[in-house]
């Protein structure tokens, strides 16, 4: 999922055989570690990070599942674990050589690993957030005075939709979760794989389709230069015009009828050249002063709670990164898809896009 787009750029990749033995080599999403993470690590180990970046978690499913990539350590999004595991692309993680792993979130743990079992030993969470709803107050309330602010009907109910189309509505490009939005907007199980439901759910975004500018795992910018007024979006995009420009005009809720809670979890490529580094690496970045950096770097949770005493400012409190129990009772994962399932998902989601 690129939770939002950063100037980090990619080093380009070479074959493994070129690869220096003082190097790690990541696969991350855009934009998703921060610079003085990278550079400590350097300055600590000796060991470079040479970083190659996606935009699309569907992206990094197929580079993983194709092998070859001389990656020593990536990133991959919840969603695509489960699938990365039953296709032998990844190795187990020893737990033993990532002692700093012990201060993890067990229950937000416990939680994915109870969608996904089959992930169970091949990942370690990196970082962790939602996918709700971010909105212009002020441009909403003009447009619909009695608004449910705090619900997926803002979006979901066609009538609501059309009314705020002309100041700009996008969704996140991300199927399974948008899905899951709608199902969860129905009062369904929201991680139901019946063909009834998921055509239901379609319904709902069929309905509003015409009134969606557009489909975007970019909406970082769009909301920072406040060009639209809605969005379905990643809690690290929805957050940052609150969080980086200190500003109250946009406002990021979780609906009321639940959302989805999404993980990006480091794993091991099965193809991997050095686990040694790639423990390395896992461990430097989950310690406590390394998770608070990549919480003001990403506007995500940690997942070392630890770290929140040591990340300064009040607004970094907000519910959608504090994440507490409450909030907690209303979040979903989604659930793994087979492989044919997701295809099939795939071609549904292409075709409501080009409005067939």
């Amino acid at each position: 999922m690129t939770r939002f787009a950063a100037a980090l750029a990619a080093a380009a990749m070479t074959a493994p055989a070129a690869a220096d033995p003082e190097d790690v080599w990541l696969y991350n999403w855009s934009g998703y570690i921060a610079p003085e993470t990278v550079e400590s690590f350097q300055e600590a180990t000796g060991t470079r990070i040479i970083l190659d970046t996606y935009g699309e978690a569907d992206e990094a499913e197929a580079r993983l599942i194709a092998r070859g990539t001389g990656y020593d350590l990536a990133v991959a999004a919840s969603e695509t674990v489960g699938r990365l595991v039953e296709a032998g692309a990844l190795q187990e993680i020893s737990l033993a050589s990532i002692p700093n792993a012990a201060a993890i979130d067990d229950e937000l743990m416990e939680m994915f690993l109870a969608s996904a079992p089959q992930a169970k030993g091949y990942a370690v969470p990196y970082l962790w957030g939602t996918t709700g709803i971010v909105f212009d107050r002020s441009a909403v309330l003009e447009r619909l005075p009695d608004a449910p602010l705090d619900s997926w009907a803002l979006v979901f109910d066609p009538a609501n939709a059309r009314e705020l189309a002309d100041c700009g509505i996008t969704i996140v490009n991300s199927v399974e979760e948008v899905v899951a939005a709608a199902l969860a907007y129905l009062g369904l199980d929201p991680q139901s794989h019946s063909a009834q439901d998921l055509e239901a759910a379609f319904g709902v975004l069929s309905s509003i389709a015409p009134y969606v500018r557009s489909f975007d795992s970019d909406q970082y910018d769009a909301l920072l230069d406040e060009e639209i007024c809605l969005a379905i979006t990643w809690s690290t995009d929805g957050l940052a015009p609150l969080l980086e420009e200190d500003s109250d005009r946009y406002h990021y809720v979780i609906p009321k009828e639940g959302a989805n809670l999404w993980a990006d979890l480091f794993v091991i490529p099965s193809d991997a050249g050095d686990t040694a580094a790639a423990n390395r690496l896992i461990d430097y970045v989950l310690r406590p002063d390394m998770m608070a950096q990549a919480t003001v770097y990403t506007n995500a949770t940690n997942s070392v709670p630890s770290s929140h005493q040591t990340i300064s400012g009040s607004k970094y409190d907000l519910p959608a990164i504090a994440m507490p129990q409450e909030l907690r009772s209303r979040l979903y994962f989604v659930n793994p898809r087979s492989g044919e399932e997701k295809r099939d998902l795939d071609r549904r989601w292409r075709l409501l896009q080009i409005g067939l």
